[in-house]
């Protein structure tokens, strides 16, 4: 069921039980990982993923998504809710640099995903492709690591988006950085087969 359907519900035991079917499903086909839920905010009608985003409410894609992972949680899915953060175009996203406050941020596009690290308690979490500015949401030491593990109490594990070719329209390596993103609090890297394979030269330290 698409997300804004099940948002339009207010149901928040509905969604737990939605959540409760993607576990389901993974036991049966022996996947224990979701690349989801996408929680990003509804910021225009136009958005080319509005039918997997809840609504444009921070507040109630929160509720609604914090309870569709507890209950795949409960099932034994990690859910790697996405995309962190201010995903709000389809369209040349890889590359796309988006200027907004603090105060912006915090209350709109942050909170939907502190509600479901610290109400829906997931343990994983996808990065997105955009900027902030001219840093790359990927490979921010301030949001991966300030933000999401010293103010919220993250202790899952961070993935990026899958690498690849820009949609055939730009050179994906002019955006993205493995090492920034290692440095900056990314787990893993998602990667077609031949991306970066030859590229790295940092490694995560757990401790």
């Amino acid at each position: 069921v698409a997300g804004p359907i099940v948002a339009a519900t207010y149901n928040i035991e509905l969604a737990k039980k939605q959540g409760e079917c993607v576990g389901m499903e993974a036991h049966i086909s022996g996947t224990y990982g979701w690349a989801g839920p996408g929680v990003n905010i509804h910021r225009s009608p136009f958005g080319g993923r509005n039918f997997e985003y809840y609504s444009a409410d921070p507040f109630l894609t929160g509720r609604i998504s914090g309870r569709v992972i507890a209950g795949a949680s409960d099932r034994g899915v990690y859910c790697f809710f996405k995309h962190f953060v201010v995903n709000d175009q389809e369209k040349n996203r890889e590359g796309t640099s988006t200027f907004l406050t603090e105060q912006a941020l915090r209350e709109i596009y942050l909170r939907t995903f502190q509600m479901d690290i610290q109400e829906g308690k997931s343990m994983g979490l996808m990065s997105s492709y955009n900027r902030l500015g001219n840093m790359e949401t990927a490979a921010s030491y301030p949001l991966l690591t300030e933000v999401l593990r010293e103010e919220w109490g993250f202790k899952g594990a961070i993935i990026s988006d899958m690498t690849h070719s820009g949609n055939g329209s730009v050179n994906f390596k002019c955006y993205e950085n493995i090492n920034n993103r290692v440095l900056a609090g990314c787990n893993q890297q998602l990667d077609n087969g031949g991306g970066f394979k030859n590229q790295i030269d940092c490694t995560w330290n757990s401790t």
